[in-house]
């Protein structure tokens, strides 16, 4: 390694270690910055002062950037409009009979909303809250109840419009169409879905307390079917944003715009209360504003890793080893399990992409199956203790104990890492749909 490497590395593991230590994020990456930034110019001010001078200008300036808050507002407002109760009620209509039925449409609606929210937490909040007094009145075990939960607003993540994806296109060094990143999600979305509905009835057959059994009240075809009118505001919104984004009529940045106005419309048809619209803007701006610091300070740290060529020395000691990718991807996988104790996904997403993404692209993965797979993987750290981000969402908001939720998010967790294992072996998976509508990927 060059010397510029070896301090990008000792400067890395510093930041690591400030960040287990409990100092924030961003805060952490601020000041990793301005060490290599002053270190690695011979101890000149020069290079810091520019940097940290004009870098956070031009971010805060940049017009993509602008698409966060618009699809973090899609996300708010289409829990307050009953977008996500409407799909869990169609879901429940139609699952809600057999074994597992609860936790099947609790998978489904999570699947289905992630078409609109674009954002795990929104998931884990309205599902916990629409579907746990129910799973328990039904004799459903709490424990795994509430690890399906938490777990099955990681489809979020990979259903189109998926934030994660987006940011990651952004911040990535190798340029990608935003909307076919998102259109490689939608398989890699489904086929999770379906192998958590294996594990609930693994889940089942091991446990059979667990799981009560099915029936109830059969619901007529033709109460079914009407239900299904209840996704049409999903199915509108996901064809205006990704329809329109794929298709090139305008970018992801304006198609975050278009369903931010169109979703503010149909809370006006429905009459929502100007007051909730408003604390629904209130929440968008104030989680961007969570975001955006993290954002500002992940920027100059990676500026400065990029500068000190840590990630291409990197790609080039593991190239000598000759090791095989699927291993190197392994110990990227362990990388994201260790990161996800103590940070949440923007963070995983903003320190780790500058590293591993060369490292990775350079053993032979595609960008577009780096950006599902390793998405995907920082919404699965978000489910390990001590801070998984989506457990303690999910606590927050029903009030209970996180440890509960640790418990039964097990299996779930080992569910989603096994599908990660697959897309990694088999990454046509998740090229196929693009390659279908003639993306070039």
């Amino acid at each position: 390694m060059t010397q510029s490497a070896v301090i990008g590395l000792i400067v890395f593991v510093i930041m690591m270690i400030m960040i287990f230590a409990g100092v924030p994020v961003f805060i952490s990456m601020l000041t990793c910055a301005a060490l290599g930034f002053l270190w690695i110019s011979n101890w000149s001010p020069t290079v810091l002062f520019t940097k940290f001078r004009t870098a956070p200008f031009d971010l805060a300036a940049n017009y993509t950037y602008a698409v966060l808050p618009m699809f973090m507002l899609v996300g708010s407002l289409a829990g307050d409009t009953g977008i996500a109760s409407g799909a869990f009620k169609s879901m429940h209509t139609w699952l809600g009979r057999i074994k597992g039925g609860l936790l099947f449409t609790v998978v489904a609606a999570n699947a289905v909303f992630g078409a609109c929210s674009g954002s795990s937490v929104a998931g884990n909040i309205v599902f916990g809250k629409l579907s746990l007094p129910e799973l328990e009145e039904k004799g459903y075990s709490k424990k795994y109840s509430l690890g399906c939960i938490a777990a099955s607003g990681a489809l979020s993540t990979l259903i189109p419009p998926s934030m994660a994806i987006i940011m990651y296109c952004m911040i990535s060094p190798i340029t990608m169409s935003v909307g076919t990143a998102l259109m490689c999600g939608v398989i890699p979305g489904l086929l999770v879905a379906f192998m958590l509905c294996v594990t609930i009835r693994i889940i089942g057959r091991i446990h059979p307390d667990a799981i009560p059994p099915g029936g109830g009240e059969k619901v007529p075809m033709k109460e079914k079917l009407k239900t299904l009118t209840l996704l049409i505001p999903i199915i509108c919104l996901f064809g205006l944003i990704i329809g329109g984004t794929f298709a090139g009529w305008f970018t992801a940045t304006v198609g975050g715009a278009v369903g931010a106005m169109a979703v503010v419309v149909y809370a006006l048809v429905k009459k929502l209360p100007l007051k909730h619209i408003w604390k629904c803007i209130w929440e968008a701006a104030t989680m961007e504003a969570g975001v955006f610091p993290i954002i500002i300070s992940g920027q100059l740290f990676g500026s400065f890793i990029a500068m000190t060529g840590l990630a291409s020395q990197l790609a080039k000691l593991i190239a000598t080893v000759n090791a095989p990718r699927f291993f190197i991807f392994m110990l990227v996988v362990v990388l994201y399990i260790f990161c996800g104790c103590v940070m949440d996904i923007v963070s995983i997403i903003i320190i780790t992409v500058p590293v591993v993404f060369p490292v990775l692209n350079a053993v032979g993965y595609s960008p577009y199956v780096l950006v599902i797979t390793l998405c995907f993987m920082c919404e699965i750290a978000g489910l390990t203790p001590p801070i998984g981000m989506n457990v303690f969402a999910t606590s927050n908001a029903l009030r209970i104990n996180p440890s509960e939720i640790f418990k039964g998010v097990i299996p779930y967790f080992i569910c989603e890492v096994a599908v990660v294992m697959f897309l990694a072996l088999f990454p046509d998976v998740i090229l196929i749909l693009p390659r279908l509508l003639g993306a070039s990927v």
